[in-house]
Formats: structure tokens, C-alpha cells, sequence
């Protein structure tokens, strides 16, 4: 049994120094409310400019999973957690996903809190590279989507 017990600690460790972790974040000169609205609800995306459709099967409900088009390939998910000013989904790992994102066991989470006057949003997650994929690769394309996606959504609500 101590036997089992020990190979099964290894096992974590070997997969955890595997996982990736990506965090971004953002600073809006708007209330939290309002930055919630814009980017709380987990069936629309489209404030992030890759994002050409969204759409999803139970709202905000856990369970509910999101259909994202990126003008071609369509991107899966799945609501893992739903709370006010946070959600977590998930990125259901399949070959189509991973020519969108090359990227495995992608649990990511979004959040506004109180920053001031403003806020800042966090978008932040953990992730395996794809099988073939670089883990340089995968990093980078993850970080690529929340920049853009922050940067749009500061710009936004800038008023530029």
C-alpha cells in the first residue's frame, strides 16, 4: 500500500511540473459592475476581438458549454464554477481545440475586483501543452489571447 501511495505522489509531481500557469491582468477606469456586465456573462465573448460568435447551452449555469467561433475553427468549453464578479471554464480538450489552442487540461478563471476608482480583471490560468506542442509555443499562444483580449476590452471602456 505505502508502495502505491509513494508512486502515486511521484505521478503528481511529474504532471504538475508539467502544468503551465498564466496570469494577465488589466486596470479599467469603470466601475466593477459595469465591467462585469460587459464581461461576466459566459455565453458572450464577443468583447474579445478573435471572437466572431458565442454562444452557449445553459447561460451561466455550471455544466453549460460555449461554442466560440474564431472566424473558422470553433473553440469548446465548459462552465466550471459561476459566481458574481468570477467564472471558471474550462477548454474541452479535443483536436479542434488544439488547433485553436495548443493546449491540454486548460482550466482558466475570469474575475473583476474593486481597483480604486476602477478595477482590474484578471484572467488567469493552468494548462499542459498539447501533445506535440511546445510549451514555449502554448505559453505564448495563451498569453497572446488574454492580451488582446484585455487590451480590447481597456480600450473599450476608454472611450478611444
Amino acid at each position: 500500500m505505502k508502495k502505491y501511495a509513494i508512486t502515486a505522489l511521484l505521478t503528481f509531481f511529474a504532471l504538475s511540473a508539467q502544468a503551465e500557469t498564466v496570469t494577465e491582468k488589466v486596470k479599467i477606469s469603470a466601475p466593477p459592475a459595469k465591467v462585469w456586465e460587459k464581461i461576466g456573462h459566459f455565453a458572450e465573448l464577443t468583447w474579445h476581438p478573435a471572437i466572431k460568435t458565442s454562444e452557449a447551452s445553459d447561460g451561466d449555469h455550471v455544466g453549460s458549454v460555449r461554442r466560440l467561433d474564431v472566424g473558422g475553427p470553433i473553440l469548446w468549453g465548459a462552465l466550471v464554477a459561476y459566481k458574481p464578479m468570477s467564472y471558471t471554464y474550462r477548454v474541452l480538450d479535443n483536436g479542434s481545440n488544439q488547433k485553436v489552442l495548443p493546449v491540454s487540461h486548460y482550466v482558466a478563471t475570469i474575475s473583476v475586483t474593486p481597483d480604486g476608482q476602477g478595477s482590474e480583471v484578471d484572467w488567469s490560468s493552468t494548462f499542459e501543452p498539447a501533445p506535440g506542442a511546445e510549451a514555449d509555443a502554448a505559453h505564448k499562444a495563451v498569453v497572446g489571447l488574454y492580451r488582446s483580449g484585455l487590451d480590447a476590452l481597456a480600450k473599450g471602456f476608454s472611450g478611444s
